[in-house]
């Protein structure tokens, strides 16, 4: 009986092995991504004081501001209120509010930690780097520092996790899945170019929030697939 239990003890942990590697080698493709952003905002925030990069600020900031006109102009500060947390504040909470009806605990969570998270983390970011805004140019008062873009990153992040937990968290057509991806592309590319447009942001400071943003939304879509693959394993159990 002794011989027994050892070798049951010794085959116990086996199964929990394979299921960690597996998991690794399903996420390897986002642990790529996460280390490729990473090393893009380190570069950045490394380089955005030098002549190349402040060369690069220059020449796209005077291309995108060559298009001001009233109409752009309305759109962009119309794009950059979207981007707002007068905006995202209500919406985290409807969606917040609806996963826990629908007794999703850690999805309204996560969403809830994605929100705040992006938020804090930009704002430490900023304190550490202390980059002031352009000085020329401005069509509308922006206050803080300038790296990186807290409109770039909460857009990836935030749009970024709903268009996630929607894809996820639901049953959709691919079209359905496909045009909600669009949809969040855009929106996050246009508030992330009003913030040039309206002169309160380097393009270097969006690359950076793009990167940061990016960060920080794989990691939650890795948490909470982290999730849905361990409640799966215990339904699993429980069943059998």
């Amino acid at each position: 009986m002794h011989k027994k239990e050892m070798e049951r003890e010794n085959k116990t942990p086996a199964p929990f092995l394979y299921s960690e590697v597996m998991q690794m080698k399903r996420y390897r493709h986002l642990y790529m991504l996460l280390i490729v952003l990473l090393v893009c905002f380190v570069v950045l925030s490394f380089s955005y004081e030098t002549s190349c990069i402040d060369q690069f600020d220059h020449v796209i900031s005077n291309y995108i501001q060559s298009f001001r006109n009233e109409y752009f102009t309305a759109y962009f500060v119309w794009m950059s209120y979207i981007g707002s947390k007068k905006v995202y504040f209500p919406v985290m909470f409807i969606l917040f509010t609806y996963f826990l009806i629908r007794r999703r605990y850690m999805t309204a969570i996560l969403l809830m930690i994605n929100f705040y998270g992006s938020r804090y983390l930009n704002y430490i970011l900023k304190a550490w780097y202390e980059r002031t805004r352009p000085d020329i140019s401005q069509l509308v008062t922006a206050t803080g520092y300038s790296f990186p873009s807290g409109h770039a990153m909460n857009a990836v992040a935030f749009l970024g996790f709903i268009a996630y937990i929607t894809i996820t968290e639901h049953r959709l057509q691919l079209y359905q899945k496909l045009l909600l991806i669009v949809i969040a592309c855009f929106l996050i590319f246009s508030i992330s170019i009003s913030r040039i447009y309206l002169g309160v942001h380097y393009p270097s400071d969006i690359l950076a929030g793009w990167a940061a943003g990016g960060s920080w939304l794989i990691l939650c879509i890795m948490f909470h697939q982290t999730f849905l693959s361990h409640a799966a394993d215990n339904k699993s159990s429980v069943s059998s």
